[in-house]
């Protein structure tokens, strides 16, 4: 009786042993074509929201409404709060309406180019190489309790149901850098490294607006957050691989990778060797074990680092 043919226990451990030796070589250079690809949607994205930008300001004669600096309502304890954190987009704050706790989410920065039909899709708000549940634009759309539609830019959400603020949040970081601001009255020290000084308010016209700084980027908040990186060496706490793409003023859409950087502390220090992701900001913003606690403005964060960067 002739016996079937079959494969030996050998040539089957030899065949898997060759998959698994294809697979190790193959998906490092596919998750970098993945990235690649997540990084030109990202771009997209910030490309659409300038030229949105751009024609919103163009109607309007101003930025969209930042927050409390754009009524130029004076900081309190040194502190703008209308800048802290630039990457919320809508909030439900009752300073905004004393009399009414139950007050509607307002929108703000970009998010009035959605109330006002400029960008037709809130996801374009996103990158889509965030991790990061707080910077996904499907945390923001699932609703919970009287918000059964979970339509973008509304309460209550499922994302922030168990918690105290009721914010949305967006995958891109907004900080328009008013380049035309001078003098002690309106400049606000460094509270992380107390040597550098940033502008209380922000731009509220084009004209005004930085032209070496971008005025929105990937969300700049932690070294984890860090949206286009290849990830982290836990030994320095440096990111590996790491770039954000920037929003300029001409519209333009630049990736800005861990490049060499020329920074100086202060006018008495000399000028100091580094890179984007290794500098005294992420040093005092984000060390290793944490930031400090009680103050969570990263304004200073963002202008610190886009004041570096070559134009």
């Amino acid at each position: 009786m002739k016996r079937k043919q079959g494969f030996t226990l050998v040539e089957l451990l030899v065949v898997i042993a060759i998959i698994a030796l294809l697979m190790a070589v193959l998906l490092p250079a596919l998750n970098k074509a993945r990235e690649q690809a997540r990084r030109v949607v990202c771009a997209s994205n910030i490309k659409q929201i300038g030229v949105a930008m751009m024609a919103y300001t163009s109607d309007n004669d101003k930025m969209p409404w930042y927050g409390e600096t754009y009524q130029k309502v004076p900081p309190a304890n040194g502190h703008d709060t209308g800048t802290i954190h630039p990457f919320v987009v809508y909030r439900d704050d009752q300073r905004y309406n004393p009399s009414d706790p139950t007050s509607p989410l307002r929108p703000m920065r970009v998010a009035c180019l959605y109330a006002r039909s400029y960008v037709a899709d809130g996801k374009i708000f996103y990158c889509p190489s965030n991790k990061n549940p707080s910077y996904i634009y499907k945390s923001y759309t699932v609703g919970t309790g009287i918000n059964t539609d979970g339509k973008w830019g509304t309460l209550p959400q499922a994302f922030n149901a168990s918690t105290a603020n009721s914010w949305v949040r967006m995958g891109y970081s907004y900080y328009p850098i008013d380049d035309t601001l001078a003098g002690p009255a309106l400049l606000v020290p460094d509270n992380y490294t107390g040597k550098f000084n940033v502008p209380i308010y922000t731009a509220k016209t084009f004209t005004q607006l930085s032209r070496k700084s971008p005025y929105l980027t990937d969300v700049i908040w932690s070294r984890d957050g860090i949206a286009h990186k290849g990830g982290i060496d836990r030994s320095t706490n440096l990111i590996q691989n790491g770039g954000i793409n920037a929003l300029f003023k001409d519209g333009h859409v630049r990736f800005v990778g861990d490049e060499k950087v020329k920074y100086q502390p202060t006018l008495a220090d000399s000028i100091t060797q580094g890179t984007i992701f290794d500098n005294a900001y992420w040093d005092n913003w984000d060390p290793v074990g944490g930031r400090p606690s009680g103050d969570d403005d990263c304004r200073f964060l963002f202008y610190g680092v886009f004041k570096m960067i070559k134009p």
